[in-house]
């Protein structure tokens, strides 16, 4: 007795078998790049759901009861509430799509089962975009998407085609539908800001926090990742003032510094240096902040704000890349007095670190004026043995006094925390300002590149004839880390991150290529937004263009792009022009057509002739001629010029 896989045996698998096996391997393909983002439970129950489906097939078990599938979808329903409190937003949604996709392989009997299945990878792989939208992801994207395009077409033909041939012509179908992909991205109305409002990814996270305490900045700089990338409008600042100002930090507790949480008046600045124009591209931090060269002359106030202390911050948490045109000065003067409350704030020292307190009020008895105790500090760190490391001892709970005193050994964060805490025991106000120091050229795209390993901190002081200004205690104990990175500031035996790579020329250029690559992939496609678009149509002519300059512009992409279609499926198929002998008899037919003796559908050349000369019998003779020169020509051996225009003389002389 025949069962349900068929006469074919065991060898071959049925049909339906075949294409759950191409369905379920297109799903795991979608649900891959998801798995990083998707809490580990989701991902065991998918992957669950897809091996027991393909057990059930195999083994030709029947399907999970109907009671049964109910009752684990609604506790999966749950396990997502529970995991994520909601089942809206993109990452809640996509952990319900991925468990509900999975849930549905237990029920799919059906082409129309499949097809869900399909589409549901389809909505997965797309959402892929909404976390990532790297360039290395670019090719596994596309690869998913056409193998599920491929399986959707064999899914529904009713005798599949060969998979090599159906992925050739699916690739050719994709092929042809790029013009049009390309000019509905170029052309079709981008619309300010982010048009998918999807909440921001709590995996985005910044190495800086809004607080600081030892060791913080150190943790960070081991980790060799992009924190944003700078293209500047001509020669870009050297190396020493290349100072990105992130998070400003006036409150300590002995320990930790953290921002403040009053309002006051912005202070103003003068610029008295020449002003650098580039463009910010940030990495998702997931925070509101800018990392502005010190500091900001200029900027979109559309899209960003400056703090009271001169911190830039865009309206909304960064979640994606993003892009920034500014100005800055890196030699400025504040204008104006310091406000009161910030003098306040900004001299708190707290009951900690007795001993620290007592050797700024010696170091200012001795200078006599702030500017003067600024310098005695920094001869203090230059001169008496401090070290710059990476791996710094614990700190005791009176931190300065213990590095001061004690283990002499710190990273940034180390001495800008001392040198700050100085001050304000001196009576000179002073803050910490965290961010970015330095960043490599990178030649192929004209741009620098600050990676988390650039992360600094540094101080300031207000001197009343120049306002605040910033002291880098760092580059009083290593120099070199200002002016050519922390890796010269370091000594081999500490893990700084990208040292093995920069001892090899060929892996330096390899990272460079790739990160220019990647770079012109996100200026060009991933943020390319309303201004893009503008700068486009202005090259083509289109002077500040609306929606309906860019509906018309639409409008005519899309024409050219139908017409260049048609004409090609016309010339693609158009029909084949019948040979000499063909359109011979052809003519011949139509002629007799004519006079009432039209071939029947049946009839080959032999009988029709016959026919016709039945029942005209004054043709029989020229008729017979014919029907024996055409059968010989079309049938025979070989087809000679001279029979051939015989045969076309007959037909031309045949009196109907």
């Amino acid at each position: 007795m025949m069962n349900r896989r068929g006469a074919t045996g065991a060898a071959a698998l049925p049909r339906f078998t075949q294409q759950l096996i191409w369905v379920l391997a297109g799903f795991v393909l979608a649900v891959l790049p998801h798995v990083p983002d998707l809490s580990p439970w989701i991902v065991a129950m998918a992957s669950l759901g897809v091996a027991v489906r393909l057990i059930i097939e195999l083994r030709d078990w029947p399907l999970p009861p109907k009671w049964l599938r109910i009752a684990i979808a609604l506790l999966v329903m749950l396990g997502v509430l529970a995991t994520y409190r909601t089942l809206n937003g993109l990452q809640a949604g996509t952990a319900f799509l991925v468990i509900m996709g999975a849930m549905k392989l237990l029920e799919t009997r059906t082409t129309r089962d499949l097809t869900v299945v399909i589409f549901v990878a389809y909505f997965l792989l797309f959402a892929g975009f909404l976390y990532h939208q790297s360039l290395l992801r670019l090719p596994w994207m596309l690869g998913t998407a056409w193998l599920l395009t491929v399986t959707l077409m064999r899914t529904h033909q009713s005798a599949p085609m060969a998979m090599r041939e159906a992925m050739a012509l699916t690739g050719r179908m994709l092929l042809q539908a790029l013009p049009l992909a390309v000019a509905l991205f170029l052309f079709f109305p981008r619309l300010p800001g982010q048009f998918w409002a999807v909440p921001a990814r709590s995996g985005a996270t910044s190495g800086l926090s809004d607080t600081l305490s030892p060791g913080d900045v150190s943790e960070l700089s081991l980790s060799d990742a992009t924190a944003f990338r700078v293209k500047f409008d001509g020669p870009l600042p050297p190396p020493a003032q290349r100072y990105w100002r992130g998070p400003v930090l006036h409150d300590f507790d002995g320990r930790t510094w953290r921002r403040s949480q009053g309002f006051f008046p912005a202070q103003s600045i003068t610029a008295t240096g020449p002003i650098y124009n580039y463009r910010i591209t940030l990495e998702p931090h997931n925070r509101r902040w800018v990392f502005g060269l010190d500091a900001v002359t200029d900027w979109p106030g559309e899209r960003t704000g400056l703090t009271f202390d001169r911190q830039l911050l865009a309206r909304a948490p960064i979640a994606a890349p993003a892009s920034f045109t500014l100005h800055s000065s890196t030699a400025y003067e504040f204008v104006g007095a310091l406000p009161s409350g910030i003098r306040n704030i900004d001299t708190r020292t707290g009951d900690s670190n007795p001993r620290s307190k007592q050797l700024a009020l010696e170091l200012m008895a001795q200078s006599g004026d702030p500017a003067a105790f600024v310098q005695a500090v920094l001869n203090k760190f230059r001169d008496e043995e401090y070290f710059y490391t990476l791996e710094p001892p614990r700190l005791e709970a009176d931190s300065i006094d213990d590095f001061l005193f004690n283990t002499r050994r710190g990273f940034c964060e180390h001495f800008a925390s001392a040198f700050t805490f100085l001050a304000r025991a001196a009576g000179i106000p002073a803050r910490v300002v965290a961010g970015y120091q330095g960043g490599e050229f990178n030649p192929m795209g004209g741009y620098l590149i600050v990676r988390q390993s650039d992360a600094h901190a540094w101080s300031e002081v207000w001197l009343e004839s120049r306002g605040w200004v910033r002291v880098d205690p760092t580059a009083a104990v290593a120099p070199e880390r200002i002016e050519r990175g922390m890796q010269a500031a370091l000594p081999e035996s500490e893990p700084v991150p990208g040292r093995l790579i920069n001892q090899y020329d060929a892996l330096v250029k390899l990272r460079l290529a790739w990160d220019a690559l990647n770079t012109a992939w996100n200026d060009s496609v991933v943020e390319f937004g309303a201004e893009h678009q503008r700068a486009l149509l202005e090259g083509l002519g289109i002077e500040d263009a609306d929606w309906q300059a860019l509906g018309v512009g639409l409008v005519l992409a899309l024409a050219v792009f139908f017409t260049l279609l048609s004409a090609w499926l016309g010339w693609r198929f158009r029909p084949r022009r019948a040979d000499p002998i063909a359109r011979s008899y052809q003519q011949l037919c139509q002629r007799l057509a004519r006079v009432d003796l039209a071939r029947q559908l049946h009839e080959g050349p032999q009988d029709y002739l016959r026919r016709v000369a039945g029942r005209r019998p004054e043709l029989a003779a020229p008729l017979a001629q014919i029907s024996r020169l055409y059968l010989g020509l079309r049938y025979g051996p070989s087809a000679g010029e001279a029979e051939l225009r015989r045969l076309k003389i007959l037909i031309q002389r045949l009196k109907v």
